[in-house]
């Protein structure tokens, strides 16, 4: 005798239901994750970069600026020397300058070469003293001096400072940035558009121990890393919150 019968088995199914709020969520999330990824992985080719430039040019022979003109910016870095007269009366102190954790200045004066050029030497660093109101006093040779040094960018404004503030807005001796162009003005001459970190010793007090180029590519790879991971972690919690469990009943006649 047959019999006939019913088995019943349940199973899965999903599907992917995201609003339209979290999907757009998701999209400007990932893009600023993706973003700001690229650009820190940006930033260590630019890092790894300028290490390379920096032992490509420190390794090179001084140039002298009395006889060779410099291939500006390509010879940063480069070892210099340079021969002239100090132009003492317009010294500028570069303010908010850390020196091992004490504030002081960098003290700025214009070399006068032979040629008649004029370029602006950053002489080293100096404490600000008891008192700020008190400028430091730097001995400053009255002869003809040879200075040895390595070729560096001007201390561009400092991203705090907003607006159209002048270097010299305090008036005196004091600047909060280097303003190439203002220099010139004040000064009455053109400059070269760098200057040269003095390395030779001098009878002034001056610190000259200036710090060595890090390279910190492998630091912006982390970040870089880290950011990515950010937007792999909000895509996934986007599909597994959005992909929902239905059960589904299938059933099978038997006899």
């Amino acid at each position: 005798m047959l019999q006939q019968g019913e088995n019943t088995s349940i199973t899965a199914r999903y599907r992917f239901q995201p609003s339209v709020f979290t999907t757009l969520l998701t999209l400007l999330l990932v893009g600023i994750f993706t973003a700001l990824s690229v650009w820190q992985y940006q930033r260590a080719a630019y890092k790894t970069q300028m290490a390379q430039a920096v032992m490509q040019q420190t390794t090179q022979a001084p140039l002298n600026l009395n006889e060779t003109s410099v291939d500006w910016p390509a010879q940063r870095f480069r070892p210099a020397t340079v021969s002239g007269y100090w132009e003492a009366a317009n010294t500028v102190l570069l303010d908010n300058s850390v020196h091992q954790g004490k504030a002081g200045y960098h003290v700025i004066t214009p070399l006068r070469m032979a040629n008649g050029q004029h370029l602006l030497v950053n002489r080293g660093w100096i404490a600000v003293g008891a008192n700020r109101q008190i400028l430091p006093s730097i001995p400053t040779p009255t002869g003809g001096v040879t200075l040895t040094g390595t070729l560096e960018s001007p201390r561009s404004k400092p991203v705090f400072l907003f607006g159209d503030m002048a270097a010299d807005t305090e008036g005196n001796q004091r600047w909060l940035y280097l303003d190439m162009a203002h220099f010139a003005h004040k000064l009455g001459h053109s400059l070269a558009p760098y200057v040269l970190l003095q390395t030779s010793e001098s009878a002034d007090g001056l610190r000259r121990d200036w710090p060595a180029y890090s390279n910190t590519a492998g630091m912006h790879i982390g970040y870089s890393i880290q950011w990515g991971a950010f937007g792999l972690i909000v895509l996934s919690a986007y599909v597994s919150l959005n992909l929902r469990k239905y059960p589904s009943v299938t059933s099978k006649e038997t006899l």
